[in-house]
């Protein structure tokens, strides 16, 4: 059974590295947002994926607080 958010991230803002997948990345930046993260950075090496990734993150959640940096982490 899939448990949904509890408001840990309430008010925060978070930074996901290695993000830009379908990875634990991509899958931590959706729970971050599901527990009330305010804004969220993720970041990657491959900025095509990267810039996929926020468009996505942005569509699937609602959050329009969503960057991307290019970095190797």
């Amino acid at each position: 059974t899939y448990v949904p958010g509890h408001g840990l991230l309430k008010g925060k803002s978070v930074l996901i590295t290695a993000a830009a997948g379908a990875g634990i990345g991509f899958a931590a930046a959706k729970k971050a947002v599901e527990e009330g993260c305010r804004g969220i950075v993720i970041s990657d090496v491959h900025e095509g994926r990267l810039e996929q990734s926020v468009q996505k993150l942005k569509e699937e959640t609602g959050l329009a607080a969503v960057w991307g940096l290019k970095c190797n982490v």
